[in-house]
């Protein structure tokens, strides 16, 4: 039998796509950048062994391969010619021809007298894991003590910045580790209210994050996530929950909904930039931790609302984000780079995000920078390009003074930021924390609200 030229192989290989070719046996379902199923190669009853890096993703990243963390060692695995001789049992040569006739990439008229099976079928969904609003609660204790909590504090916030900033850290949830002081943890919480994980991430005292080397010897940010590290105390059997994940902030969504919704890289970003500019009302900022969280999974309940979003890229991320902007195909959802038009200077770096540049201004003293040209902040001139509502105080009852209706109105927002941190009646923040006068003060209006009538939208006292 004559042989196979090269320059056919070649082309046939470079064609080739391992989720095209294993999506012929098994059904395969998206998993960030992977897809995953139930492995071919041993009786797998949990999705989630087997992993597909499809052909999108780089070569360096391990992109058209696949990998079973069960039956298969570090190495093992490879590419859709593999997967056709392993799995099939078929020689070189039949694979090749196999794959010809797949793309239509004509090899020689040597028949293959092969049909695929038809995949199995997909095994029922897990149930989604959740944690319980007091273990967030529970981890808000002590942050005060963490690296990055000090670093934050060491800013150079004006006096109402930095007044506020216990307030902002509550709003967004975030907590310590288990792993101690250098690292934080981010809590990812459903638009409901609903805590899915927290991402573990540590901190130099600078403000900058750790990196260590991996098993292959490559430097990666040190990070960690609530479901693994607990999977790995034994906590919770990981084989029989499904970990969800959501943007960071995204509980912010029902107290503020009116507010334009600011998508930035980085955690620590939006907590900067909410502290920054406190106008929670009009835009709220929120963290998809990277590029490759940028999917409409994870955007669907901004879609769902029909908020109008922006993106923050990094200075030299514009491209990609607008890339990814485009694949949502969310009309309201624009990248926004105003900022960087009129802050950014070249001291800042061609990787500056906008925290660094707020950091600058404020080490220079100049606050939140105007635009040039119709003296609208870039606060006012995103609402302004996005129309987004504001909301409206109501009316003052004819029969009530301005005094009353100032405390009327202080205490309804209290009672807003309360609820916020204590939804319901399970609250974020255990009992002992209320020993904090401003929470204790909330919860005790709560209660005299609930029990008195006072000023509630227009009733008398």
């Amino acid at each position: 039998m004559p042989k196979i030229p090269d320059e056919v192989v070649k082309r046939v290989i470079d064609r080739a796509k391992i989720e095209d070719v294993v999506g012929d046996f098994v059904t395969l379902r998206k998993a960030g950048v992977n897809l995953t199923g139930l492995c071919p190669f041993h009786d797998d009853k949990t999705d989630g062994n087997f992993i597909v890096r499809p052909s999108t993703v780089s070569a360096k990243r391990g992109g058209n391969t696949y990998h079973c963390f069960v039956c298969m060692r570090r190495g093992e695995g490879g590419g859709p010619v593999d997967f056709l001789m392993k799995h099939e049992r078929m020689s070189f040569p039949d694979a090749i021809r196999w794959l010809g006739k797949k793309y239509s990439e004509p090899v020689d008229d040597v028949p293959v007298n092969y049909t695929p099976p038809p995949p199995r079928p997909a095994p029922p969904p897990l149930p989604r894991l959740t944690f319980k609003r007091q273990t967030v609660g529970d981890s808000m204790r002590g942050i005060e003590q963490t690296l990055f909590v000090k670093w934050l504090r060491s800013l150079p916030w004006d006096e109402e910045q930095r007044e506020r900033l216990t307030d902002v850290l509550r709003l967004y949830c975030v907590g310590t580790c288990p792993h101690g002081p250098e690292w934080i943890a981010f809590w990812q919480i459903t638009h409901d209210g609903t805590p899915l994980t927290a991402k573990y991430m540590k901190y130099k005292a600078d403000g900058h994050r750790v990196k260590d080397r991996n098993e292959q010897g490559r430097k990666v940010f040190a990070s960690d996530w609530e479901h693994a590290w607990r999977a790995r105390q034994n906590q919770y059997d990981h084989d029989k929950w499904e970990v969800h994940y959501a943007l960071f902030g995204e509980h912010l969504l029902k107290k503020y909904p009116n507010a334009i919704v600011n998508v930035v890289e980085s955690e620590k970003t939006a907590i900067i930039m909410a502290n920054y500019y406190d106008d929670f009302d009009s835009q709220i900022w929120l963290a998809c931790g990277g590029l490759q969280w940028l999917q409409l999974d994870f955007f669907q309940p901004l879609i769902d609302q029909g908020r109008t979003v922006w993106l923050w890229p990094d200075k030299d991320g514009r491209e990609d984000w607008q890339k990814v902007c485009d694949k949502l195909g969310y009309d309201k959802c624009r990248v926004y780079t105003h900022f960087f038009d009129t802050c950014w200077i070249p001291a800042d770096g061609d990787k500056a995000d906008v925290a660094d540049i707020a950091i600058r201004m404020m080490q220079t003293g100049e606050g939140p920078r105007k635009d040039t040209g119709d003296g609208q902040t870039t606060t006012e001139v995103r609402t302004a390009a996005c129309s987004a509502p504001t909301p409206d105080t109501p009316p003052k009852p004819d029969n009530v003074t301005d005094e009353e209706w100032a405390e009327h109105l202080a205490i309804m927002k209290a009672i807003g930021d309360y609820e916020i941190i204590h939804p319901g009646d399970e609250p974020f923040m255990p009992e002992d924390e209320m020993a904090d006068p401003r929470l204790r003060w909330m919860r005790e209006t709560l209660r005299h609200i609930k029990t008195n009538k006072k000023i509630y939208g227009n009733q008398e006292k």
